[in-house]
């Protein structure tokens, strides 16, 4: 005759289970919570972005099937190599493995489909030009229009975009959907987007002082001297004031 677990014996076990699971849940709760506080810091030196990451993967272990982790985790990694020269390209491939992992878990996230193109974009200007297809701007492109199509107001996804319009050479801007002329447009969406965002404006003064207009690349240089947080931003919009005819 077989022989099944009393109820209590049931009972005892499911209680052992779910305890450990939300003791699970906390733990990453935690994690994500400090590396959070450590993110919010402006100008966060080399070892605070290391161990915001670290935590964040922490996090992302413990609970592999959240996607809002993974994102935390993409856009860490995206800081790190962007602003810490030595290993960058492994912070950026990991980055858009995280991203690429919330996409999976959440399809409709608009930020992983960013974070997709924005890592793999940075990485692929640390790469050697033989290595580089030159259907990557299409790509990266496509990542972008993703994100916006999920989130038209997605302010990084938008100057992302005037950058790629931008900044592509001229053989290869075949490749992509935009065009030059749009570059303003999407800064401009950009900003209306996030006031604060101080790279799309700082872009756009570069913008305006191409195009020979003077006066609105003041107005933006100047903005972002009087509202960004971070200070590398405002020195960079106080050596663009310099150059301002």
């Amino acid at each position: 005759m077989r022989c099944w677990p009393s109820l209590s014996i049931v009972a005892g076990w499911l209680m052992i289970v779910l305890a450990s699971s939300s003791a699970y849940a906390s733990g990453a709760a935690d994690l994500i919570a400090d590396a959070d506080r450590l993110a919010r810091a402006d100008d966060a030196p080399a070892d605070t972005l290391r161990r915001v990451v670290a935590l964040y993967q922490q996090a992302a272990e413990m609970e592999p099937r959240d996607a809002t982790v993974q994102v935390k985790l993409a856009a860490a990694c995206l800081e790190l190599g962007t602003h810490v020269p030595d290993g960058a390209l492994a912070a950026f491939e990991r980055g858009e493995r995280a991203a690429r992992r919330a996409v999976e878990l959440d399809a409709t996230n608009a930020d992983g489909h960013f974070l997709i193109a924005a890592n793999r974009g940075r990485a692929t200007k640390l790469l050697p030009l033989w290595k580089v297809s030159p259907l990557i701007v299409s790509e990266l492109e496509k990542g972008v229009r993703r994100s916006l199509a999920l989130n038209p107001r997605h302010a990084r996804a938008l100057h992302m975009e005037a950058m790629l319009l931008a900044q592509t050479p001229a053989p290869l801007r075949v490749f992509l959907e935009g065009t030059k002329s749009d570059v303003e447009r999407y800064l401009t969406a950009a900003i209306e987007a996030d006031p604060r965002f101080a790279p799309a404006r700082l872009d756009l003064a570069e913008y305006y002082l191409a195009e020979h207009r003077p006066a609105d690349a003041r107005v933006q240089a100047k903005t972002v001297l009087e509202t960004a947080a971070e200070r590398r931003y405002r020195a960079e919009a106080e050596a663009l004031l310099r150059r301002i005819p």
